[in-house]
């Protein structure tokens, strides 16, 4: 059997067999969310993630040097963020091509430490080596109280499910720069220039019962804090945030609304779970920074489904990127 036949969850559960031997006390949460979390004294967590970018699957042709790095950046700090914990610093690996430009090769540099900067944490070392292509692996450190961290699996029934910022832009700005789409640029920097949701994730942190990034995809994500903490979900498509000009995109594209929100991915949002009645502290928190936060769900007893604007209620397929696909 090849990867390809086992997908991205396969593979991580081939490893993750041989990993778990080597758990230790102090070892909180390993693989299975989006950081790996280490209890330390006082009270408080070490929380440790690692992503790769590679330039045939996520660098296009029209991303700028400073915007790799700021890609780069971004996606590992995403995931700390949907822990609800606050950057200590960053280390990369870098493999280059040798003959790549000079200057290039400095503005993917400036890219990183202009994004880490923005985040109020900083590159604190790595490595770098030579490649066919460029492949950029970043590894960020974060720290939260464990009474705040956030997990995958504490949603419970009856807790609303909610999502930050707008979906499906990123999806609208891959598919513009795809088909050659003037007038979006928007939507393209959205896809080209993410931003992790560190702030709200730090606000989350005070109410919320789970919580994850949702890069891979809206309806992946649901189906990831559903299944780790035991329940089922109803998701309302009309509540789901959008950009008023998503439906342009959707008719220049033939892409349905559908796709672009809950499967392609490429959204650097978090999504959460929160009893009903903390929803309007985390808004009026949330509105103090400019970020807002929508209800698109709730947490039921089992099964995953989905609720189109008819009112139709259907399975919510377990559809979104897949890095062995």
């Amino acid at each position: 059997m090849k990867l390809a036949d086992l997908g991205e969850q396969g593979v991580i559960e081939l490893f993750k067999r041989e990993f778990e031997t080597l758990e230790c006390a102090s070892v909180l949460k390993s693989i299975g969310d989006d950081c790996a979390v280490i209890r330390l004294d006082g009270g408080d967590c070490l929380v440790v993630s690692i992503d790769t970018i590679l330039q045939k699957t996520h660098i296009p042709r029209e991303m700028t040097p400073e915007q790799i790095g700021i890609y780069a950046v971004n996606v590992v700090l995403s995931d700390i963020a949907a822990m609800g914990a606050e950057a200590l610093g960053l280390v990369f690996s870098t493999a280059l091509p040798q003959d790549m430009n000079r200057d290039f090769a400095g503005s993917i540099a400036k890219g990183m430490a202009q994004a880490a900067a923005k985040h109020g944490t900083s590159i604190v070392g790595g490595d770098t080596q030579k490649a066919e292509e460029i492949a950029i692996t970043g590894t960020a450190f974060g720290r939260v109280k464990e009474e705040n961290l956030l997990l995958r699996s504490g949603a419970g029934v009856g807790d609303l499910i909610c999502t930050t910022g707008e979906i499906g832009s990123a999806a609208a700005g891959f598919y513009c720069l795809t088909n050659k789409i003037d007038g979006y640029h928007g939507f393209i920097k959205r896809a080209l220039e993410p931003r992790a949701r560190l702030r709200e994730g730090k606000i989350l942190s005070k109410f919320a019962s789970s919580c994850m990034d949702i890069s891979d995809g809206l309806a992946l994500s649901v189906h990831e804090i559903a299944t780790q903490s035991g329940v089922g979900a109803r998701i309302f498509e009309e509540k789901i945030p959008i950009n008023h000009r998503l439906n342009e995109v959707a008719r220049l594209t033939g892409v349905s609304l559908r796709e672009m929100t809950l499967y392609k991915g490429g959204d650097f949002e978090l999504l959460f779970t929160v009893a009903p009645d903390r929803f309007e502290s985390v808004q009026t928190d949330m509105e103090k920074i400019g970020s807002p936060a929508a209800a698109i769900g709730e947490i039921t007893e089992k099964n995953i489904r989905l609720v189109d604007e008819k009112g139709c209620e259907t399975e919510l397929a377990m559809r979104g990127w897949q890095a062995f696909s």
